[in-house]
Parts: structure tokens; C-alpha cells; sequence
């Protein structure tokens, strides 16, 4: 018997990965100037970096000048007025939840935070990076984003021990039990899909900040994660919020790390009278 639903997600799931080799196609079409001075490969320095970058995350709140603590002032102020409403939110996201919304959360948009499609699309990109290619620093890039901020948010999860709205019924966005029970249970906060997503989206970002296009498409995938994940019952709007606040935190600091650490120094051949040379500029920031 001929299963039409059965079939539509077939070709969700191809059209899915049809997006995931255009995107890649599309970057292998841009020209690139290799300028890291070393070789960028997954290898031992790359490996042992998780740790340096780790440390260099945890402590980077302490280098916050008041640009930054003004920023994360307003996002614990959007997500208290949230908490207010996040009983009616979740309502809302259920009262309208119909089968092709979930299918389509399913099939396409879910998998970007899973890392079903994310970590495939990092590999593509790294392949199609020559050895000392830009392409390949930010694939290397996305992939230490995915899982170390995958990480923070297993140890946030852990600290809080918020409820689901699964488990309680009625679903009750209020109860936390705290970081002292020794248990599983209780992971809703925040949204480990909705922060490795906006980790990949910030990397993808800041690493082709000259293509605009690119950051629009990621932060919107990013986005429809999270709203996703409250349409399935999964989380709280809170959660979402957060999880995109630590995502983009942990994405945003790792790229200033492999991306940003030599671009106050710029080297560039000039011609003067009688002669050429090289022009070094250094840009105060």
C-alpha cells in the first residue's frame, strides 16, 4: 500500500540535505586568502586547544567592559518578563500545534540542534577547505562550538533541574529543584538544541562576516530550533532564551579566539617613489 506520508518525509529529508550541499557549495565558490600562518587540520593541537578555549570562555565575563554587562543586563531582563509568560506561551505553541508543524520540526528544523545536519555540513565545509584554507578554521571552529557548548548547557541543565512541561500535568513552568538532586530527570533548562544551534550560527557568522546572507540564514535556522522546540513540548520559551543567549556567548568568544586573534595587524605590499615595500598597519582597537 503506497504510504504518502511515509514519502513526504523522504523527500523533506533529501530536500534538507540538498540545502546542506548548496550552502557548501556556495562557500567553495568564494575566494579565499589563506593567511593563517599554520597549518589547520583536526590533529593534536587541535585537540588539546578544547581545553585552552575552555578556560579562555569561563573567564572571558571577567573582560566584560560595561558594553557587554549592559547586553547581558537586557537579556535577563527580556527572559524575567518572559518567565512571566511562559505558561502562555507553551498554551499558545500547543492550542496551534498541528501534524505538518511537527513533521516539519521533525525533519528539518529539529536536526540543525541535534547536530544531525550541523556537524555534517561543518564536515563538508572542511573538506572542501584546502589545508591552509579559511573554510576549514571555521569548520574546526563549529565543531569545538557544538560540543563545548553542548557541554555547558549538560552542567547548566544539571545545576537547575527545571522541569519539562512533560513532567507534570499540568505543565508548570515554575518548578526547579535545584543542582542537588543526583538524577537525570529535570533537564529542561535551558534548551541544549536551541544553544548548539546559535553556537554553529554565531560561528558561521562572524567566520563569513563578509557575507551577510550567511549570517541571516544561520541565526534564522537558529531561531526556528528554538521555537521548534516549544512547539514539541520540549521546552519552555525561557529555556529557548537561554539556550540562545549561551549559545551565541560560547559561539561569539570562540570565534574572536580562532578568527579574530590577528586582525589588528594588517601587512599589505605598497609602492612608494623610487621603490616597493611592505605596509604594516596595526589598528588600536
Amino acid at each position: 500500500m503506497f504510504n504518502k506520508s511515509k514519502y513526504e518525509h523522504i523527500y523533506i529529508v533529501q530536500f534538507s540535505f540538498l540545502v546542506i550541499l548548496t550552502f557548501c557549495i556556495a562557500l567553495k565558490s568564494f575566494p579565499q586568502n589563506d593567511t593563517l600562518s599554520e597549518k589547520v587540520a583536526f590533529n593534536k593541537k587541535y585537540v588539546a586547544s578544547y581545553w585552552h578555549d575552555t578556560k579562555k570562555i569561563v573567564t572571558e565575563p571577567g573582560r566584560w567592559k560595561a558594553k557587554q554587562w549592559s547586553t547581558f543586563a537586557g537579556i535577563v531582563g527580556a527572559w524575567a518578563i518572559t518567565y512571566v509568560y511562559d505558561e502562555e506561551i507553551y498554551d499558545f505553541f500547543q492550542k496551534n500545534r498541528t501534524e505538518a508543524k511537527d513533521n516539519i520540526s521533525k525533519y528539518i528544523i529539529e536536526p540543525w540542534g541535534s547536530g544531525l545536519y550541523s556537524l555534517p555540513m561543518l564536515g563538508i565545509i572542511y573538506l572542501t577547505g584546502r589545508k591552509n584554507n579559511h573554510h576549514r578554521n571555521v569548520a574546526l571552529t563549529g565543531l569545538k562550538a557544538f560540543l563545548l557548548s553542548g557541554g555547558a548547557a549538560v552542567i547548566t541543565k544539571h545545576l537547575f533541574h527545571r522541569h519539562r512541561p512533560s513532567n507534570n500535568d499540568p505543565p508548570n513552568p515554575y518548578l526547579w529543584e535545584g543542582p542537588f538532586p543526583f538524577t537525570t530527570d529535570y533537564t529542561s533548562f535551558p534548551s541544549g538544541h536551541t544553544t548548539t544551534a546559535f553556537a554553529v550560527a554565531s560561528v558561521l557568522a562572524r567566520g563569513y562576516r563578509d557575507k551577510i546572507w550567511i549570517g541571516i540564514t544561520s541565526y534564522s535556522v537558529a531561531t526556528l530550533v528554538g521555537i521548534s522546540r516549544i512547539n514539541d513540548g520540549k521546552h519552555w520559551a525561557t529555556d529557548v532564551i537561554a539556550g540562545a543567549a549561551l549559545g551565541t556567548f560560547v559561539g561569539i568568544t570562540l570565534s574572536k579566539i580562532n578568527f579574530d586573534g590577528n586582525k589588528n595587524i594588517k601587512i599589505s605590499p605598497t609602492a612608494f617613489q623610487g621603490g616597493y615595500g611592505m605596509r604594516i598597519v596595526y589598528q588600536l582597537d
